[in-house]
């Protein structure tokens, strides 16, 4: 039991300091996962914002081109103020356009008087190209030509003007696109001839047909508008316009060749931009990945969390909760085992005391049997073995208060062994023992109902107290003594009555009141027992009480000759 309960105790202690662990280690799980899914919302939120401002300065492009396309429809006889007029709040309202140009088609037939009406307007006007050693030249010859005519800004564009964008091979396939679909065109990446930096760029091309119609066809293509898009510039002017810090952002042209597709690369604010410095983002962030199809090409912006953001927004919490949930597993869990060895001392501490006691009961049970045994050997007779002359005195006054209480009879019987001094001159102090013993197992055998009490009376003579016993029962008793005395056969060559031993019993009952004297009973009985022994011995005499005064004796003996 003791073995279990420890068990049981121990078994608590584990169970509180398994569950407060999980359960401290499954909210600091929960709460970090709320944070992350907090932190990552507020990723994601932030990206969708920036790549839709991205996204819209690339369709401000295209409204903005398509406007000048449109203008151009309306009247193919447009000027250069008029288009100064229509371009330049274009230009203010979009910031993210480099350029807005028209570009007309001139045929190989009308290239020399283009170039003179042109020089008229433009001084030192020619339409160019860019040879091996990308140096800027007099275009070559061919069926048609593209050249740039007006183009606002003209500050910081200089280059571009008369530039013949068909001479360049991505430039001549928008063109052909956008002649051949009727439909605005975007370019793959390309150098502007203009550029001055390591950065790409892309351009809108929106084609205007004879007579404003959108009639396709390579002979009735008037023109196309073109909007240069420099996407670096582009991308940080629409970035200005929200927060976009912590972000690293990617801008690919996935319609392009595989080693072509890369645009442009925008660093966190913790950097300087620099394009290519990275041609793909890390697979271990954060990412948002927005596509959109713009101008026939499919364009991929890739958008991941610089290091250090993103991370966990109030982060601490979750580890709060880890601290205090195991901080207080930790004081149950102690409290425990404080509450454990109290439980555990406090056991020791009853086991011991309860060892106490026992070893206490123990030694208080030995002291009762040694007072039993001392009592019994105070109360029977160290030769016969049965109750003495002091307890025969102490039982025979209870029964007579009890017999007295109750109203009951009492009876008492005294033998006496004829000539027993005789008998211990001739045989010997150790043979009169052994026969005094040989007649206490008799009287044990007859005398055996509850309250019946056997004891030596004094030397060779025995008392019997039969309590609740009538005269009829008492004299038959004292008969079956006497008999069974005389049955022995106990050889007793010095007696005058047979030659056995034989015995003389004096017997009587009364009916004690409270005047009634004990003693006086005790006196009547010991008479019968003498005139037993005067009227020859070997008999039984009871004493009845008539009148309060006389003793009538009964006499009733064996025959010695039986």
């Amino acid at each position: 039991m003791e073995r279990e309960g420890l068990l049981k105790q121990y078994g608590l202690l584990s169970f509180v300091l398994v569950a407060g662990i999980v359960i401290s280690t499954s909210l600091h799980i929960a709460i970090r996962e709320n944070e992350s899914n907090r932190a990552d919302l507020a990723f994601r939120t932030l990206a969708s914002n920036c790549a839709n401002v991205i996204v819209a300065g690339f369709y401000q492009t295209f409204f903005a081109i398509e406007s000048v396309g449109a203008l151009y429809g309306s009247s193919h006889n447009i000027s250069s103020r008029q288009f100064d007029d229509f371009v330049a709040p274009l230009l203010d309202r979009f910031p993210t356009i480099k350029a807005l140009s028209w570009v007309p088609r001139v045929d190989h037939s009308e290239r020399q008087e283009f170039k003179r009406t042109a020089q008229q307007l433009f001084p030192g006007f020619r339409i160019t190209e860019r040879n091996a050693q990308n140096e800027i030249v007099e275009s070559s010859d061919r069926q048609a030509y593209f050249p740039v005519y007006l183009i606002r800004p003209y500050e910081g564009n200089e280059a571009a003007h008369g530039f013949d964008i068909y001479s360049n091979p991505v430039r001549r396939a928008a063109i052909d696109h956008a002649r051949n679909f009727g439909q605005t065109t975007s370019t793959a990446r390309i150098r502007l001839v203009q550029e001055r930096s390591d950065q790409y760029s892309v351009l809108i091309i929106h084609p205007v047909f004879r007579h404003g119609g959108s009639t396709k066809g390579r002979n009735k293509l008037l023109g196309v508008a073109s909007a240069v898009y420099r996407i670096g510039d582009g991308v940080k002017k629409a970035l200005s316009q929200v927060h976009s810090e912590g972000l690293n952002i990617w801008l690919f042209d996935r319609s392009a060749e595989s080693d072509k597709q890369f645009l442009y690369f925008h660093p966190s604010r913790n950097l300087e931009p620099q394009q290519k410095k990275e041609l793909s983002p890390p697979a271990n962030a954060r990412q948002y990945v927005h596509e959109f199809k713009l101008g026939g090409r499919n364009f991929e912006l890739i958008m991941s969390s610089e290091m250090g953001h993103f991370e966990f927004y109030g982060g601490y919490a979750a580890w709060l909760a880890l601290v205090i949930g195991l901080g207080f597993t930790a004081l149950i869990t102690a409290y425990l085992v404080l509450m454990l060895r109290r439980s555990r001392d406090l056991m020791a501490g009853q086991q011991a005391l309860q060892q106490q006691i026992n070893e206490r009961m123990s030694a208080e049970q030995k002291l009762r049997e040694a007072n039993r045994t001392l009592e019994d050997l105070s109360r029977k007779d160290p030769v016969m073995g049965i109750a003495n002359r002091r307890y025969f005195d102490e039982h025979f006054r209870n029964e007579w208060l009890r017999a007295t209480r109750d109203g009951t009879s009492l009876s008492l019987l005294i033998g006496d062994i004829d000539f027993f001094k005789a008998y211990n001159d001739t045989y010997g102090h150790v043979a009169g023992d052994k026969c005094l013993q040989k007649i206490a197992g008799l009287l044990s055998i007859l005398v055996g109902r509850p309250g019946d009490l056997a004891a030596r009376y004094g030397g060779e003579e025995i008392a019997i107290i039969l309590p609740s016993t009538t005269e009829t029962g008492a004299h038959n008793i004292a008969e079956k003594v006497r008999r069974a005395v005389f049955d022995m056969a106990l050889p007793h060559e010095q007696s005058s009555v047979a030659k056995v031993v034989t015995m003389s019993i004096g017997c009587g009952t009364a009916f004690p009141k409270q005047e009634s004297s004990m003693e006086n009973f005790v006196r009547a009985v010991d008479a019968a027992l003498y005139r037993a022994k005067q009227q020859g011995r070997n008999q039984t005499i009871f004493a009845k009480k008539t009148s309060g005064v006389a003793l009538q004796i009964v006499a009733s003996h064996d025959n010695p000759a039986n």
